[in-house]
């Protein structure tokens, strides 16, 4: 194989193991609950994450000092709305880790209902309905029936795994860096990419964005970090 070949397959296998966003795609152990592992980020594709990796390019999101962050955490580490909505969450919450951890999601993700219902299944927004917040066009993209006799977005275990798959989907789209994915759950995913390409940057908190889903993503990593320090009690129930 002559010197030419070899240089040309180099850059091919390279190019592959590489996301659409100029970076490799890897896996790390969950820092959450207990749980530690070593860095396994050296270029493996992602179909070959090891057995025990969860799906995270950027865990340390989980642990931001940003001041974005810190601003809510103060907020919620004053108020009752964390551990209320871990108290209501005991009933539903080892189906949804359960379902998180079989796709290897990470942890922090099973409670994302802290933030959009509060874990209360009916909720209602106007344009969203149950546990996840689905509007109608995302539940019936993930294969949720939603008329006027039957909205399986109020069938939370059908919601449950309709959630995993879609921030699974969202994840791969922005390569595990849960910043931009979470985002994309609360603003879309098309206006998440569109702002990404027309401010030339992958860096959440660099992205100029609508006040919503601006503060969509800092509110919620506040929120976990509350729960991880004042309700580890409640985190763990039903592992």
């Amino acid at each position: 194989m002559n010197l030419v070949l070899l240089v040309t397959l180099a850059m091919f296998m390279t190019s592959c193991a590489t996301s659409r966003y100029g970076r490799t795609y890897g896996g790390t152990k969950s820092p959450a609950f207990g749980e530690s592992g070593r860095d396994s980020n050296k270029g493996r594709g992602l179909p070959n994450y090891r057995a025990g990796y969860i799906k995270d390019n950027k865990p340390s999101l989980w642990i931001s000092t940003h001041p974005r962050v810190r601003e809510f955490y103060e907020y919620y580490n004053r108020t009752i709305t964390v551990g209320k909505a871990l108290e209501r969450g005991q009933r539903y919450l080892p189906t949804i880790k359960r379902i998180f951890k079989q796709k290897r999601l990470p942890l922090e993700l099973a409670f994302l209902p802290m933030l959009e219902s509060v874990f209360i299944n009916n909720a209602d927004s106007g344009s969203a309905r149950g546990m996840w917040q689905f509007t109608k066009q995302t539940a019936e993209h993930m294969g949720l029936k939603v008329g006027t006799f039957t909205d399986e977005r109020l069938n939370w275990k059908k919601a449950t795994i309709a959630a995993a798959e879609y921030l699974d989907m969202l994840g791969q789209k922005f390569n595990y860096n849960w910043a931009l994915a979470l985002a994309a759950y609360n603003g879309g995913p098309v206006y998440m990419e569109g702002k990404m390409k027309s401010q030339r940057t992958y860096d959440f908190f660099d992205l100029e964005l609508r006040k919503e889903t601006a503060e969509y993503v800092p509110k919620f990593v506040a929120m976990v970090q509350v729960a991880k320090e004042k309700f580890p009690h409640l985190l763990t129930a039903g592992r």
